[in-house]
């Protein structure tokens, strides 16, 4: 099917385009061409005002529509996490296994494995933990803390046909295992951890090559020690993730962090729950009720567990509340963490050739419509 879509302002990944038509062949985009220029075979549909940009992706998703990826690691609770963020614009995603069993981490690349071909929207896995430092579990559990042995690598290795995200603390394994989980093609990146500057800047020799969820559950700048966030700020090679939820990062330092990093080193991730587009403000995580209380996840212990936006709303806050240009925070939640991952050949701008993924938001950021792969999977009555 031939699509032209008009009547909202273009953001192509890094910058605005006005009095624009989209095309879309079929799945894919066919080019941008002036609005009174629009072949005459192409079906028009015109939309009222607004933002339309590439599809949003997230890096980091641990669950939603009341599921969790690693309680029920199945081909329906993935579609249901799926489902729940396309509503609101997200049309990639690396579902996010935490710090678990191993019998349980194999559930979910399993499901990765069986599914990865069969959904747009899924890009590959993160697996988060559970090679931690302890003293940065933050909500891991201490029981899963584990160190890397023959069981882990042998299922890495089986790892080979999609993208592999490994969040671990650097100085929790050796350089010959860093060497080896690279040679995998496995993007890793130091979180839960309190590496020195020295371990990171030997880790980054050898693979490291990102930073999770920037100044939560690592090592803090301090006067004669960088630790993992002044680490972070200085190897311009590295990029970093950051939940722009307004409850893990103070926005000043949301705002320092755009400042500091180079562009296109910083992008945005949920890290988001259950409760995304789900009625419950609870769900159960290692087996404790974990609540949601004023936009906030927290666990009996008080401590932080996830969050509870998609990446509309890190747009939002970043431009809102963090001084963050609006095409820029855009950026950090499309071209960005797409870069990051290697898919920028794909997705994450609007570009002739790419994949028809897009988002279209009005001026409060809600998002109005929704397409994956050149179909319409939400649209709002104007």
């Amino acid at each position: 099917m031939k699509q032209a879509i008009t009547g909202s302002k273009l953001f192509n990944g890094i910058d605005f385009i006005e009095h624009k038509a989209l095309l879309i062949d079929d799945q894919h985009i066919a080019g941008i061409v002036n609005e009174d220029a629009i072949p005459t075979d192409f079906q028009v549909k015109k939309l009222e005002g607004g933002i339309l940009s590439p599809g949003f992706i997230d890096l980091q998703v641990n669950g939603g529509g009341g599921k969790l990826f690693n309680n029920s690691p199945d081909k329906e609770s993935l579609n249901t996490i799926i489902s729940a963020h396309q509503y609101f614009g997200t049309t990639s995603i690396m579902p996010t296994v935490i710090s678990d069993s191993l019998n349980i981490l194999q559930k979910c690349t399993d499901t990765i494995s069986n599914e990865i071909n069969n959904n747009h929207s899924l890009l590959g896995i993160h697996i988060e933990g559970p090679f931690f430092n302890v003293k940065y579990r933050g909500v891991h559990q201490k029981q899963y803390i584990n160190t890397i042995n023959a069981s882990y690598l042998n299922l890495f290795e089986t790892l080979d046909k999609f993208p592999v995200m490994l969040t671990l603390a650097p100085e929790c394994i050796s350089i010959k295992q860093l060497k080896h989980l690279k040679s995998l093609g496995f993007k890793i990146l130091a979180g839960h951890t309190d590496a020195n500057y020295d371990q990171l800047e030997e880790a980054v020799k050898y693979g490291l090559d990102g930073f999770t969820h920037l100044f939560n559950a690592m090592g803090q700048i301090s006067a004669r020690e960088p630790g993992v966030v002044g680490s972070a700020f200085d190897f311009d090679e590295t990029s970093a993730s950051i939940i722009v939820d307004l409850h893990h990062v103070h926005p000043s330092l949301i705002n320092l962090s755009f400042k500091q990093k180079p562009k296109g080193k910083l992008f945005f991730v949920s890290d988001s729950m259950a409760t995304i587009n789900h009625g419950e403000p609870s769900f159960e995580l290692y087996d404790e009720v974990v609540s949601e209380s004023n936009g906030r996840i927290i666990n009996s212990e008080g401590k932080l567990a996830g969050s509870s936006i998609t990446q509309i709303d890190a747009i939002k806050n970043a431009y809102q509340k963090c001084s963050i240009p609006l095409e820029s925070a855009i950026s950090m939640a499309t071209l960005y963490p797409a870069e990051y991952l290697g898919v920028s050949d794909y997705i994450g701008q609007l570009k002739k050739g790419y994949r028809a993924d897009l988002a279209h938001f009005d001026s409060n950021f809600h998002v109005q419509n929704v397409w994956l792969a050149g179909k319409q999977i939400k649209e709002d009555p104007q």
